[in-house]
């Protein structure tokens, strides 16, 4: 069946094409007449979607009218980058492929005449080796149009960051897509590449301007053939079928966005709430169990193990399966493991289901990540604020634990702090987690196709998730050893968390020791660090806002130029954060330490802990932004790994050691031991904000080392399609797309209907 494109799907493809080429809509408008094209089509499938769309090469010129490339189809479905150069004489011959619909609006199918497909007017010129007739993309970055009356390039690409007055000075910064920076690789540095690589990303909505998040795609969706033939379709092919597709959690309402958020928020909580809640039943479970108190302690420890733990298999298995029915599954074992503990008899049981209560709770710490970039990473401003609010609450949950749990403990039992109250805070979290959807955008496609008939190609078995956990679990231990960037942060980050968990054993004895205050009231004293932790979120929201991302004139946010193109901030100016931060964690130690005396009011030692809380999370935010802009997406996920590894490996440790610690040095020493410690930290950041570029430039895991890669696995990849296809003969049986390559080099793009 063939049918007319409605005038909806005309202007989804225009603006895939001006998304794809950054024109502005006032440009466009100036440009586009309101001419109608021709757009040939296979048949609609049953889902109602058009499938198999193919438009004519010279209607689709006459539509756009414009000198930009555009994307015309070829056989295989993969689509070539053509550009369009229409003169108003050739226009006049083609009436016959340009009218789509007639006056009453109905569509009228036509196909385009031979004459109006052998269009033998536009040529491309590419830098690459262009094999004919091998279905490969000729990248925007070295296409380019020889008029034939002048053959001179009237539209040479210039970046969208630069004024002209630099390209025309040859700089390289008119470098603006990652396909130009691949073929300009020996000639720009570390810093330079990275800013290519995170404006287009922008650009392109979140998505890897490199693998699978090409602005191309958009186009493609649009024009290859559609999966669900005889061979079928790879997972790793599967896009939306629209820019605005409603599946898309980058197009979901803001209501639905901020539902999946707040839940996650939730459930990385009660993750989090799980391990101080345990810690206020420990004098009893002393009497009970007839146990040390380090022993008892060690419960901490070992929830803290399965933390650092869990994500090994879940965050791989995530990507197989998808992230929400691993968070349901997770909590539902996480909630009888929880059961257990407060069943034990003896202190093996316990301890041993303690750890297994961390292990399964965990992956909601680890990949809720991966959803909050699913739908928020087309939008840098409300990902900052989104993500700020969600951060919070990892370290919010100890701070509520010790104050909830005391009062359970003194008034209900051991029990109740170390298991039924998690158990109903993990109750509450499924259904919501049940209700809300799945955000992985590999699941959702797989799920939409598998109901369209859609044969799907997966490549993901046993030994594919075994090869994936050994990835997960050496590669961030490697980064933290080969990386001095990571391994310096994470020690960092980890310390002053660590510090926090230190204080659950420190707090009994500066409070209730010098103090007396009574047990149930102990955990109030954490509501300072909390009290931090809020400020410090207020903080950064009005810094992100208003200075990171602030409001231009027509009204959207971020840093813009003159010309209104993306202003790229390098790495190292989020390490703003974590300077202010570890400034602000030394004077709260001391503070803390010295004012802990009988003649000194308790509120003040208690009020160390705003200066504590605040510096605690500006430290993290600093680190973590950091990883996120120093490393392409698929490392910053090894960073990010190794970075919750050693903090939760060495929170698990302080709780055990800061008694005798406190015993032996008293309360001023102690905490000064700490204060010290910090201190010796605090020029970390100072350190990479001078030597950073420096140390990125070298690194194995940097954007230098990963184009390089790619570069590499491209020139193989076009080696061995063209190898195949010098050894497969030509078939006459349908529709192609040749490319004859002249003695100047300029490729001339030929369409035939066989």
């Amino acid at each position: 069946m063939v049918f007319g494109i409605t005038n909806e799907e005309k202007a989804q493809l225009r603006d895939a094409a001006d998304r794809l080429y950054g024109r502005e809509e006032d440009e466009r408008a100036s440009t586009t007449t309101g001419s109608t094209s021709a757009y040939e089509t296979a048949e609609e499938g049953q889902s109602g979607d058009f499938r198999d769309s193919v438009y004519s090469y010279s209607a689709l010129e006459n539509e756009l009218r414009t000198e930009h490339p555009i994307v015309a189809p070829n056989v295989t479905g993969t689509p070539v980058v053509s550009h369009a150069h229409v003169h108003d004489d050739e226009e006049e011959g083609d009436q016959s492929t340009i009218k789509a619909s007639d006056d009453d609006g109905t569509h009228t199918p036509i196909v385009p005449s031979s004459d109006s497909i052998n269009h033998p007017e536009p040529q491309i010129t590419n830098d690459k080796n262009v094999a004919s007739n091998h279905g490969d993309v000729l990248d925007t970055a070295s296409a380019s149009v020889i008029t034939e009356e002048s053959g001179h390039n009237p539209t040479a690409y210039a970046p969208a960051s630069d004024s002209d007055s630099e390209v025309n000075r040859g700089s390289l910064r008119r470098i603006s897509t990652t396909d130009e920076a691949l073929e300009h690789l020996e000639e720009l540095d570390e810093n330079e590449l990275n800013k290519v690589y995170s404006i287009q990303r922008i650009k392109t909505g979140g998505e890897d301007p490199i693998e699978g998040g090409d602005p191309l795609d958009i186009v493609r969706t649009l024009t290859r053939k559609h999966p669900g033939d005889e061979e079928g379709i790879e997972v790793k092919d599967l896009d939306w079928d629209l820019p605005d597709d409603p599946l898309n959690p980058h197009n979901w309402p803001k209501y639905k966005k901020w539902y999946v958020t707040l839940t996650l928020a939730l459930a990385c909580l009660t993750a989090s709430l799980g391990s101080s809640l345990f810690v206020s039943g420990t004098f009893e479970m002393m009497q009970r169990f007839g146990a040390s108190q380090t022993l008892m302690i060690s419960g901490l420890t070992f929830y803290m193990l399965g933390l650092a733990l869990g994500p090994v298999i879940a965050s791989p298995l995530s990507e197989m399966i998808g992230r929400k029915w691993i968070y349901v599954f997770s909590f539902c074992c996480a909630i009888l493991m929880a059961m257990g503990v407060g069943l034990a008899k003896n202190t093996v049981t316990l301890l041993v289901l303690r750890f297994f209560v961390g292990y399964f709770i965990s992956p909601c710490l680890a990949i809720a990540g991966g959803s909050m970039s699913d739908m928020w990473n087309n939008s840098p401003p409300d990902m900052s604020l989104a993500v700020a609010l969600f951060c919070l609450t990892p370290f919010l949950g100890p701070v509520i634990g010790p104050i909830i749990g005391g009062f359970a403990a003194v008034n209900k039992g051991w029990e109740w702090s170390a298991a039924w109250i998690f158990m109903i805070f993990t109750g509450f979290n499924i259904p919501l987690l049940i209700i809300a959807p799945e955000t992985y955008k590999v699941a959702l496609l797989k799920k939409r196709h598998m109901k369209r008939g859609t044969k799907i190609i997966s490549h993901l078995d046993k030994d594919v998730l075994r090869k994936m956990i050994a990835f997960s679990l050496i590669r961030p231990l490697e980064m933290l050893v080969v990386e001095p960037i990571v391994a310096f942060l994470s020690l960092y980050i980890a310390f002053v968390f660590a510090v926090l968990f230190g204080f659950f054993e420190a707090f009994p004895i500066i409070f209730v020791g010098v103090y007396h205050i009574e047990q149930e009231l102990l955990g109030l004293t954490f509501i300072s660090i909390g009290l931090g932790l809020i400020i410090a979120i207020i903080m950064y929201t009005i810094y992100d806002w208003f200075v990171v991302y602030p409001k231009n004139p027509d009204g959207t946010r971020g840093k813009r130029d003159e010309e209104g193109n993306f202003v790229w901030d390098k790495p190292e100016s989020k390490l703003i954060y974590a300077k202010v931060g570890g400034l602000l964690i030394v004077p709260s130690l001391f503070w803390l330490g010295w004012a802990a005396k009988k003649d000194v009011h308790w509120i003040v030692p208690v009020l160390a802990g705003l200066p504590f809380g605040f510096g605690l999370i500006w430290i993290f935010f600093g680190c973590v932004l950091y990883f996120s802009m120093s490393f392409p997406p698929v490392y910053v996920a090894l960073a990010l790994a190794a970075n919750n590894m050693l903090r939760y490996i060495m929170a698990s440790v302080f709780p055990l050691f800061t008694v005798q610690m406190y015993e032996k040095l008293h309360i001023g020493w102690a905490s000064t031991l700490f204060g010290f410690i910090a201190l010796l930290l605090v020029p970390i950041p100072f350190i990479f904000s001078k030597w950073g570029p420096q140390l990125r430039a070298t690194s194995k895991y940097g954007f230098a080392s990963y184009f390089k890669k790619i570069a590499a696995e491209k020139a193989a990849a076009a080696a061995a399609a063209a190898s195949k296809q010098e050894q497969k003969p030509a078939t006459g049986a349908e529709r192609s797309q040749d490319a004859s390559v002249n003695s100047d080099g300029t490729v001339n793009l030929v369409q035939e209907k066989v």
